[in-house]
């Protein structure tokens, strides 16, 4: 395992049948919530933003821009969807690797759609993106700790799901995934906490239907390009690495839902802490410091102790902790700008002291 056709071929071969009843209420469950987050993700800043750059486009009307009133090509719908689900922050995810939702699904509910595939083919090719993903993924977790990069894999799981849905055949599968690798790298530790994180889910979405529709036209590309000496594998880790086998178990079954509106890692901060004060019946007037204690990793992320708006909101434990006394628990309203700037929420994100513990580092986490 580790070829351009490998992964070709898992794509190509793998069917419904092939899952379980309990993964495919999983996949159900997901993409469920995928939609619910689009629809909470036209109203956000970021929303909006991309919804009016859309819309300066006259295109074919392929599939539905979720909650915006309009239809675009297939291509910009996902980029448009892709961007706004990711926009709430409510993404579902799967750790080490960090594959998200918001980067596959968008990208196959709108080629699906133009297509008119049936539910079964949806959640076929949910599966098989994700799966690649992954697997490319994980082998990587340390080396991409230390660049601060993460290539876009989700990508390259859509666009091999994209050929799946368009019936290309196995050649021209391995030309999707050629053509694929040549736009796929994210910035994700320097851009959390502004627009461009959000848009960067959208981009796989968009480029991964691209790279399976050119193909399809006959667009080429080396069938060899993961494994080839200087190809996509050594490029993004020095070798041509292998990745763990495709298929059973797969890894979307580690894909867990979120709770919260925010970053994944103040998940369980934010639930420990609505317990602490449902427990003892804290009042925020009674509260003179909250200490939380942190690994390296998380303020890699989660670093903006006063955001300035909400996408830097969405990354910040001190005033998600801080909507636990005004909000009961953090939503949607609590990232606003209104809510941002809110002088008793600020007042009490002053309270929130982070301490780092160095000796907690985990060399193998981003």
């Amino acid at each position: 395992m580790g070829t351009t056709r490998d992964i070709a071929e898992f794509a190509y071969k793998t069917t419904f049948d092939d899952f379980d009843s309990g993964l495919v209420k999983h996949v159900k469950d997901i993409l469920l919530s995928g939609v619910g987050m689009t629809m909470a993700g036209i109203n956000t800043p970021t929303g909006q933003t991309i919804i009016s750059y859309i819309k300066e486009f006259a295109t074919i009307e392929e599939a539905g821009v979720l909650g915006a009133g309009f239809r675009s090509s297939a291509e910009y719908a996902a980029l448009a969807n892709g961007t706004t689900s990711h926009s709430t922050e409510l993404e579902d995810d799967s750790f080490p690797e960090g594959i998200y939702s918001v980067g596959i699904f968008p990208g196959i509910l709108a080629l699906g759609e133009k297509l008119h595939v049936s539910g079964k083919q949806v959640i076929e090719a949910f599966v098989i993106a994700w799966d690649i993903a992954a697997k490319l993924a994980l082998p990587l977790i340390p080396l991409l700790a230390s660049r601060g990069m993460r290539p876009a894999f989700t990508t390259i799981g859509v666009a091999a799901s994209s050929a799946k849905l368009l019936k290309l055949d196995i050649e021209k599968m391995i030309m999707a995934l050629s053509v694929v690798t040549s736009h796929t790298h994210w910035a994700v530790l320097s851009q959390t906490g502004t627009g461009a994180h959000l848009f960067e889910a959208g981009l796989a979405g968009r480029n991964g239907i691209a790279s399976a529709m050119l193909a399809k036209y006959g667009l080429t590309g080396r069938p060899d390009i993961f494994e080839t000496s200087r190809g996509y594998l050594q490029g993004v880790a020095g070798e041509a690495y292998q990745f763990p086998k495709l298929g059973e178990p797969y890894r979307v079954k580690n894909a867990g839902i979120k709770k919260y509106p925010c970053c994944y890692l103040e998940m369980h901060p934010i639930d420990g802490f609505i317990e602490l004060i449902d427990t003892h019946n804290i009042l925020a007037d009674d509260v003179e410091i909250v200490q939380v204690d942190v690994a390296p990793t998380f303020v890699n992320y989660v670093r903006f102790h006063h955001p300035k708006d909400e996408e830097e909101a969405r990354f910040s434990l001190p005033h998600s902790l801080a909507c636990c006394f005004v909000d009961k628990k953090p939503w949607i309203e609590s990232y606003a700008v209104e809510r941002v700037k809110n002088p008793q929420v600020s007042a009490l994100r002053d309270k929130v002291k982070m301490i780092v513990h160095p000796e907690w580092a985990n060399p193998n986490l981003p």
